[in-house]
């Protein structure tokens, strides 16, 4: 018996499904996870069956997911009728409501409030947004349970007295009106930007999301990308997905993978783009099905359309004392191996360096600090805790954690415009040599 094969028309139909999930905004799909999607699950069905209300922050770096683990529950929790009849979704983004004006009128656009309001005058926002509540009461008793989605959390702290916070933080407690608000942002010591009158109202809820640390979550996360639904409209689906269980399965694609995307860039993006070069390369070389060469030549493919990296344009803007900081760190990571670190640690490396082979450098502990700091902003260094941990010690003992790998912080710096040779050379340098430098 001849074995079926996935004819080139298959491919190119399996090409336009998966190119909108491969290349879109990736907010729309959602895979693993599950018992943060049941958790987040519960806590909006409890609001909209219950009336229970209640605040939580969704936090992680960029392009983990946080945006598609809200859209999958919203998308979950739509099936059920009590939500179709009750719920009312608000979505709000900090970079858009720059100010609680525009949220507020932004809420009202979204509540189909716009004739309710008209040119009523109110003395301030909290009468305004109570008015805008008990304008969704649904007779005498109940009130339409909202769910109120805050993307980009930490810059509604930047907004005045951060009176939005505060109001929607105060109705979840008081369960005046069945409220649920989600905050997503990257910066995961965000809580430390709320008031104080703000924070003791948040119930202190948090779903951490990180990037993958196990091989096995990331080859599923491989595989579940590719996968055809009935819904995707491919007549063979069906033989294209036991085409791609079976070549997940193979012992050399499972070490490329590991050996040559998971050790240098566990992103879902990179995912992403190295999926579609590899869809791509089955169409130009009309094959038939999934191989060691088209993994090969897709990897190839990714890597020329990422010569230019988001970390090569963020290095490129950096000082080079930033740089030696960056360096520093990651001789201090691999000495101990990957253990935490502080800002007088790294202090110490860079010092060490500093007076040996670059005396041109500053070394005034201040400037040095502020460099740090920016580090941090800008997420390459990040807090190991937050929240009330960190309060008490002081900033240069605070223990961090660095999450970019070390072959790709080395591709980034090779190419920053006119290092110093001393620095490359102690960039290469491995920890037992590095020794030397000091």
């Amino acid at each position: 018996m001849v074995k079926r094969k996935v004819e080139l028309d298959t491919i190119q139909s399996v090409y336009s499904a998966l190119s909108h999930r491969l290349l879109g905004s990736g907010d729309d799909f959602f895979h693993g996870n599950e018992k943060n999607v049941d958790f987040l699950l519960d806590l909006v069905t409890r609001t909209v069956e219950k009336g229970e209300s209640n605040s939580l922050l969704i936090l992680g770096p960029h392009g983990v997911g946080r945006t598609a683990l809200v859209k999958k529950v919203l998308k979950e929790a739509s099936k059920q009728k009590s939500w179709v009849e009750n719920a009312v979704i608000v979505e709000l983004n900090g970079f858009i409501a720059i100010d609680d004006k525009i949220a507020l009128k932004e809420i009202t656009r979204q509540l189909n409030l716009e004739n309710v309001v008209g040119n009523k005058v109110f003395g301030s926002f909290a009468d305004h947004f109570s008015f805008l509540l008990a304008s969704l009461k649904s007779g005498d008793k109940d009130s339409k349970p909202i769910i109120f989605v805050l993307e980009e959390f930490d810059t509604f702290c930047n907004h005045k007295n951060q009176s939005l916070l505060y109001n929607l933080f105060d109705i979840a407690q008081s369960r005046a009106v069945p409220i649920c608000v989600i905050g997503v942002s990257c910066q995961i010591d965000v809580t430390e930007l709320l008031e104080k009158r703000v924070k003791s109202r948040f119930s202190h809820r948090h779903l951490n999301l990180m990037h993958f640390e196990e091989f096995d979550k990331y080859l599923e996360m491989f595989q579940a990308f590719l996968i055809l639904e009935k819904s995707n409209n491919v007549s063979d689906f069906q033989v294209w997905n036991k085409m791609v269980e079976k070549t997940f399965q193979d012992p050399q694609i499972q070490n490329f993978l590991e050996d040559k995307l998971f050790i240098y860039d566990k992103s879902v993006s990179f995912m992403r783009q190295f999926l579609h070069s590899l869809l791509v390369c089955m169409l130009a070389q009309n094959e038939q099905k999934i191989n060691l060469e088209l993994f090969d030549a897709a990897l190839q493919q990714s890597c020329a359309s990422f010569s230019v990296q988001p970390l090569d344009n963020i290095i490129k803007d950096l000082s080079i004392l930033e740089v030696c900081i960056l360096i520093a760190v990651k001789h201090i990571t691999e000495i101990y191996d990957h253990e935490p670190f502080n800002f007088e640690m790294v202090f110490h490396e860079y010092v060490k360096f500093r007076r040996r082979r670059l005396t041109n450098l500053t070394e005034e502990r201040s400037v040095i600090f502020k460099c740090w700091e920016n580090l941090i902003g800008l997420e390459m260094i990040i807090p190991k805790v937050s929240g009330e941990k960190c309060r008490s010690q002081q900033a240069e003992y605070i223990l961090n954690v660095f999450h970019i790998p070390v072959t790709t912080l080395k591709k980034s710096v090779e190419k920053y415009p006119h290092c110093p040779t001393e620095v490359l050379q102690w960039l290469t340098s491995s920890t037992h040599n590095s020794a030397s430098f000091s």
